[in-house]
């Protein structure tokens, strides 16, 4: 489809024709391989492809930000999915502790960050028209008629599978708006929904706020709606002046928003987006700013991985330069997205949902890699979440929230060869639970290792490792070593056979192994930009 400007589309002509499109998903779970099925693509998307230089804008949508994580809380695990999660905020300065290491992120960026899942929801005139795309010149707010329309459904099936964001695209690439616009009435104003009285944007702002989410909106920059005759260079005042009314609404009538969404498929270059990027943060300052790559420039917070797969590399860093006339060496973190009906992101009745495995594996991808995870679940034209999609969601939250229940290393003994001279930093710290402390090595030092033995054997499948990253991405270098029967392994290997070793850690490292017995496991930091700090080191 064209969700991030990376695929390519092919417009039926007249009636909507299906496509039929190999869809397969080779999922590594614990243990397990499962290959999904194939997928019906109900018109537009035949052709796709991805790009892992991160060419291209995201184009018939754009990705929301996570939900809290259930690992590694402050007080406990569980999915949670609550904005005020401790796990969503960022930390106080420790007194007397490690300066931090440039470039650092902002405290908006780091609950970004610490959320972790991030959901997507894709409604619109797509999901009643039949195609991924739409057609302004076809479509009239009158197919908008979404016959049981629940937005506090989908934000109770999200936040009890453990997401704490969700995204919603109030206005993508045909113009449609989900809320009442004062500058068209290419809106919700015009459907019979509710009599044309309906607001889908605060429907869904109030279930957020209700259940304490963080909301995301997303505002398509392409409006084929709008009487421009070049979607590439629209009349620049009057369009902007458009644009920027619109985006108004969004931050002034809704309450907190915490991220907008910017696509840069189509967008008009010729706009002011460093201004645009100004006035967001003027109306609501704690606001993420993502652009896509074509229009990205100073202002841009948010950056996309490059791919549809929900697929991170395992040395992504939080640290990028920003496309365009942006600056370089900022944090920039990335997201991740994917949809649970791939290729397609609108609903369409015959898709198919991808296999609980196949999120599993998507999950140790992106926020196992430093990335946040953005999944995409749409509605039916009921309204609603479709059965199987809500069936994944309970499989999902339930795998989750028992993923992280136990840290087998959290309170054991731990030794470090080096430690920072003043309380505080000791090994221990990387092991108690608590996301705000962190063990630091010596002042000086670039290299550490930290030994935990166990008071007996343990047995686990999944290694945790997070920075502190308030003090900025320190490590540049890593590996794990495992202690079995007396003897240290010093390059055991992950379930794929790869080695337990990378060059970023940032925000969180996971690494799934067959199932395996230590007396004792070992952090080796191997490199660092200044003295290595680890806020947690788990295995589960």
């Amino acid at each position: 489809m064209d969700v991030f400007g990376v695929s390519y589309f092919v417009r039926s002509e007249g009636a909507c024709r299906r496509l039929k499109i190999p869809f397969i998903v080779v999922a590594v779970g614990l243990g397990s391989v499962v290959v999904a099925g194939s997928g019906c693509s109900r018109t537009v998307n035949a052709l796709s492809r991805d790009s892992t230089a991160g060419q291209g804008g995201r184009a018939g949508a754009a990705g929301a930000q996570g939900g809290s994580g259930a690992g590694g809380l402050p007080g406990g695990s569980g999915a949670g999915g609550a904005a005020s999660n401790p796990n969503t905020r960022s930390c106080p300065s420790l007194p007397a502790g490690p300066t931090g290491v440039a470039p650092l992120p902002t405290p908006a960026q780091v609950a970004y960050q610490r959320t972790e899942l991030a959901a997507f929801i894709h409604f619109g005139l797509g999901t009643f028209d039949g195609t991924e795309y739409g057609d302004s010149s076809v479509d009239a707010p009158s197919l908008f008629v979404p016959t049981d329309f629940d937005a506090a459904e989908w934000v109770r099936a999200l936040k009890d599978a453990g997401f704490g964001q969700v995204m919603l695209t109030a206005k993508h690439a045909t113009g449609f708006c989900l809320w009442p616009s004062a500058y068209t009435d290419y809106s919700v104003s015009g459907s019979p929904w509710k009599d044309g009285q309906g607001d889908v944007v605060k429907e869904f702002t109030d279930a957020m706020q209700a259940a304490d989410m963080r909301v995301g909106l997303y505002l398509s920059p392409w409006d084929e709606h709008y009487p421009s005759p070049n979607v590439d260079s629209p009349d620049d005042a009057g369009y902007e002046t458009y644009f920027r009314s619109q985006l108004t609404e969004l931050l002034t009538r809704y309450g907190p928003v915490y991220e907008i969404l910017f696509d840069g498929y189509n967008a008009p270059r010729s706009l002011d987006w460093q201004g645009i990027a100004e006035l967001a943060k003027g109306l609501q300052p704690d606001v993420l700013v993502w652009m896509g790559p074509e229009i990205a420039t100073t202002g841009a917070e948010l950056r996309w991985i490059g791919n549809q797969r929900g697929e991170a590399r395992r040395s992504t860093s939080s640290v990028g330069d920003v496309p365009g006339d942006g600056p370089s060496n900022v944090w920039y973190p990335p997201d991740a997205p994917v949809s649970v009906r791939a290729p397609n992101w609108f609903w369409h009745p015959d898709d198919t949902v991808m296999l609980l495995e196949s999120l599993q594996t998507i999950y140790f991808n992106t926020v196992g890699r430093n990335t946040t995870l953005l999944l995409n679940v749409p509605p039916a034209t009921t309204g609603q979440f479709d059965t199987p999609d809500v069936e994944l969601l309970q499989q999902f939250g339930a795998w989750y929230s028992s993923l992280y229940t136990t840290n087998l290393l959290e309170g054991q003994p731990a030794t470090a060869d080096s430690s920072w001279a003043n309380t505080g930093f000791e090994a221990a710290k990387a092991l108690d639970g608590d996301i705000c402390t962190y063990w630091a090595a010596q002042n000086g030092t670039t290299s550490a290792r930290l030994e935990v033995t166990p008071a007996s054997p343990i047995t686990f499948q999944v290694i945790s490792i997070r920075e502190p990253i308030e003090l900025g991405e320190r490590v540049t270098g890593y590996h794990v070593e495992i202690q079995q029967t007396g003897t240290w392994n010093q390059t055991p290997s992950d379930a794929s056979g790869a080695q337990i070793r990378g060059s970023v850690i940032g925000q969180r490292q996971l690494w799934r192994l067959d199932s395996t017995t230590a007396d004792a496991i070992a952090l080796v930091i191997d490199s660092a930009r200044d003295v290595p700090a680890i806020a947690e080191f788990g295995v589960y």
